[in-house]
Order: structure tokens, then C-alpha cells, then sequence
């Protein structure tokens, strides 16, 4: 039975970081104040990983990552006085330009009426996102309401031809539009 629990447990270790992940989430790290931060090379997700798990064995087990196409985005919360704290995560891609992400981010306190032990945690939040976006844009978000609806290719195409249209015709009455 203990040979299969470990085993098992190896498995997940070793899928979580080797293999395909999208999302790591923690309570603990070696950082200790707030912070984002947008990673668009394996450099980058080295330094990242080696000052979240400083001075742990998860240290040397740097997750998979195709940076050809995609970025890794974290959030760090910084030190809390108890566990229970989590990140969460709305990603909005700019409506005027569609090669920048907004990532509004929200920190989620523990219920109140839970029995919570006092003891200081640091939780963070680690994601592949797609290397679509030049841009990532990090932004606190007490109310965590989404931006407005994003244009699809086609409707972008028709809002700029209608423009377009629009200048021209201001501009051949010689009025400025």
C-alpha cells in the first residue's frame, strides 16, 4: 500500500512540474512583498522560480514551458498573518488593442468565522497564459468586473473600414473629424 502512495505521489510531483500544467497555486514562498510579474523566456522563469521556492527542493523542478507560445504570469500577495488567502484571476484582452492582456487579479481573505491558526503564509499564483500578447498589464480589482467585450477579428475589420470611411468623407468636405 506504501509502495503505491509513493509511487503515486511521484507521478503527481513529477506531472506537475515535467508535464503539461497550466496553473500552480501556494501558500508559501520566498516572497515576501506584492508582486506581478510577466515572464516571456526560460531566463525569466528560472529567476522566477528560484526566488518562489528559495531554498527548497522544489527549487531545482522548473515546470515545462514552450516559450514559442506561450508566457507565464504571477501574482504574489505578499506576506498574510494566517493561512486561507488565495489570488484570483479574471484575464481581459484589451478591446482597443488585442495584443495586450489585462490581468485583474483579487485577493480573497479566509471567512471570518473559520478557526484559523495565526501563522504567516505567503500565497502566490503561477500561469501559463499564450505568447499572443506583447503586453500584460497587471491591476488590482477590489470589484473584479470584467473590461467590455472584446471584437472579434471580423468586427475589427468592419469598425476600421467604417472608420476609415468616416475620415474620408469628413476629410473631402474639409472638415476635421
Amino acid at each position: 500500500m506504501k509502495k503505491v502512495f509513493l509511487t503515486a505521489t511521484a507521478v503527481l510531483a513529477l506531472s506537475t512540474t515535467a508535464g503539461a500544467w497550466d496553473t500552480i497555486l501556494g501558500q508559501n514562498c520566498a516572497v515576501s512583498r506584492p508582486q506581478m510579474v510577466a515572464v516571456h523566456d526560460s531566463r525569466g522563469l528560472a529567476e522566477l522560480w528560484a526566488k518562489t521556492y528559495q531554498g527548497t527542493p522544489q527549487a531545482l523542478d522548473l515546470p515545462s514551458v514552450d516559450f514559442t507560445k506561450e508566457t507565464v504570469i504571477a501574482v504574489f500577495l505578499g506576506e498574510k498573518p494566517t493561512p486561507g488567502y488565495k489570488v484570483d484571476l479574471v484575464l481581459q484582452q484589451d478591446p482597443m488593442d488585442p495584443s495586450r492582456l489585462f490581468v485583474l487579479y483579487k485577493e480573497i481573505a479566509p471567512k471570518q468565522t473559520a478557526l484559523i491558526p495565526q501563522m504567516v503564509t505567503r500565497p502566490f499564483v503561477i500561469r501559463k497564459i499564450d505568447k499572443a500578447y506583447v503586453q500584460v498589464v497587471f491591476e488590482f480589482n477590489r470589484a473584479m468586473k470584467s473590461l467590455p467585450v472584446v471584437f472579434t477579428k471580423e468586427a475589427r475589420a468592419k469598425l476600421t473600414a467604417i472608420v476609415s470611411k468616416l475620415q474620408k468623407i469628413a476629410e473631402s468636405d474639409g472638415k476635421s473629424f
